[in-house]
């Protein structure tokens, strides 16, 4: 590798007020991106998330055709979850038509609802087994189908924007023997999966898409 030389014989390099400047630089373009990687990283998240509602959506179609367009009879926590219901979880509901254990329940950032675990006494011998789903079910479909529920007869809303499940995050949830555990907020938008089967964004402003 050959060197530059000045006209005095000393090895040309970078002089300390360079280096300087360009550490500057760089300083400078760090603390530009920093800020855009949090809303980056959240919009990855929402779009993971949405693409796995939507594949729970497209069993939850085959769940309708099944049922007379009826919803599933379920909760709106999952075992272990304290829900005040002795109905299955929407998961368990379902089971004929997805694994209820799916990854399609899982919303990406949930760290510890879905895999929050609880002991399945009704297997012998009995075995752990985790919550299995990031969502809440929203309970006013339970059994109904989409037209008969307050949604259409009194709020007026059509299929395209009454919601079926929506993620959930930032909150203390209690399990059915006493434990609570602390989720931590992992994104401003929630997603949601709406009774036409699309899914879309809610904006904790109030703008549903």
């Amino acid at each position: 590798m050959q060197h530059q030389y000045h006209m005095d014989g000393r090895r040309g390099g970078f002089s300390l007020i360079e280096l300087l400047v360009s550490i500057s630089i760089i300083a400078m373009l760090i603390g530009i991106l920093l800020p855009a990687l949090p809303r980056a990283r959240d919009a990855a998240r929402r779009t993971a998330c949405g693409v796995n509602m939507r594949s729970v959506g497209q069993a939850l179609e085959l769940y309708k055709d099944r049922y007379r367009e009826a919803f599933p009879v379920a909760k709106y926590m999952p075992t272990p979850w304290l829900s005040g219901s002795k109905r299955p979880g929407f998961n368990d509901a379902m089971v004929d038509f997805l694994d209820r254990e799916s990854p399609a329940y899982k919303c990406p950032g949930d760290r510890e609802i879905f895999s929050v675990t609880w002991q399945d006494t009704s297997t012998s011998p009995a075995r752990d087994r985790i919550g299995g789903m990031s969502y809440t079910y929203v309970t006013a479909l339970s059994g109904e189908r989409v037209e008969t529920t307050f949604f259409a007869e009194y709020l007026k809303l059509t299929p395209s924007n009454t919601p079926i499940l929506y993620d959930f995050d930032g909150g203390t949830f209690e399990t059915q023997d006493g434990r609570q555990v602390q989720t931590p907020y992992f994104h401003r938008v929630r997603n949601v999966l709406f009774a036409d089967g699309h899914a879309g964004q809610f904006d904790t402003k109030g703008t549903v898409n």
